[in-house]
């Protein structure tokens, strides 16, 4: 208990920064030294520290255990874990000038270059997390991160602002290492945002894609499932009959769900439909994924004039 005590008081100085405290900052020799321990250990190391630490609170007879090197080494662990839950922010020197890095247990966002690179944890967080870590920062941006079908994951599926927010300056996203796959430890979705647009009114809004849960909704519903990395790419759907297309999409082990195409002026709308209510030789203007293994058909009962199908 000595050592948690110490812990505590090197925790305090890294207290959490509110979001309407951009450009915060944690500050003393006890917090450069902390952080430090924090940012040399990988995830790995992290985890294992903090399973080491449990055991040996949970063994009996140990009174020598809290002071060896291993224990202290552990509980630091756990201290990193603690300190990355509440969120880190950090300044050139600690001692002055404006926030560079954000570090919480969902995303991590350093400046490189001119350039903000949010590295996301944990793609499954509580969504607030990932847009309170750039409003530490003095950046106006909100990150929601959806589940997507295959294709769509690691993209920004959707992006957009008020009037105030510049939308002709690069920003990106990618997956890092290029080309991993993130069910592996290490690999990680990355946002890019360009430093010029810190202190400029207006909201900037992004939704990155990740993978969907076992049975969860895609939220990239309005995209085709004949894209590259959908179960129907390269495969023609619209503008051909229901009849033919629920062959394309048995074929492939999918089933299938229905939407009805409203056309009106200046667009169109869709609504649910019951399968019972769609005939073989209604045309499909759309196939969109609805979760894993299902698709949905947008179809109208004939042909209409208003919609541009894909033929």
């Amino acid at each position: 208990m000595r050592d948690i005590d110490e812990l505590g008081e090197l925790l305090r100085p890294l207290a959490r920064i509110t979001p309407d405290e951009p450009g915060g900052r944690a500050g003393g020799a006890p917090a450069r030294a902390l952080f430090a321990d924090i940012v040399a250990q990988d995830r790995d190391a992290t985890t294992t520290a903090a399973r080491d630490a449990m055991t040996t609170v949970a063994l009996p007879r140990r009174p020598h255990g809290w002071r060896t090197g291993r224990g202290r080494r552990a509980l630091l662990g756990l201290a990193a874990s603690a300190v990355l839950a509440l969120g880190v922010v950090l300044g050139p020197g600690l001692a002055g000038g404006g926030a560079t890095s954000y570090a919480n247990s969902a995303v991590e966002i350093h400046e490189e270059a001119g350039t903000y690179v949010a590295r996301i944890k944990d793609p499954y967080a509580d969504q607030r997390e990932f847009s309170e870590a750039f409003r530490a920062l003095g950046l106006n941006v909100e990150l929601n991160v959806i589940p997507v079908s295959p294709s769509a994951v690691g993209e920004i599926v959707r992006m957009g602002g008020s009037a105030e927010t510049p939308l002709n300056v690069p920003y990106g996203a990618r997956k890092e290492p290029a080309d991993c796959d993130l069910a592996d430890r290490g690999c990680f979705m990355v946002v890019t945002v360009p430093a010029a647009i810190k202190g400029t009114p207006g909201v900037l809004r992004f939704e990155l894609g990740r993978p969907a849960k076992p049975g969860e909704s895609y939220e990239n519903d309005w995209q085709s499932v004949a894209r590259p990395g959908e179960p129907l790419a390269g495969v023609k759907v619209s503008g051909r009959t229901v009849e033919d297309v629920l062959a394309e999409v048995r074929k492939r082990g999918l089933a299938a769900e229905f939407r009805l195409v409203v056309v009106h002026e200046g667009g169109y709308e869709v609504k649910p439909l019951a399968a019972d209510e769609v005939g073989d030789d209604w045309i499909v203007f759309k196939v969109t994924p609805a979760r894993e293994g299902v698709v949905t058909l947008e179809v109208t009962a004939e042909r209409q004039g208003g919609l541009e199908y894909a033929d």
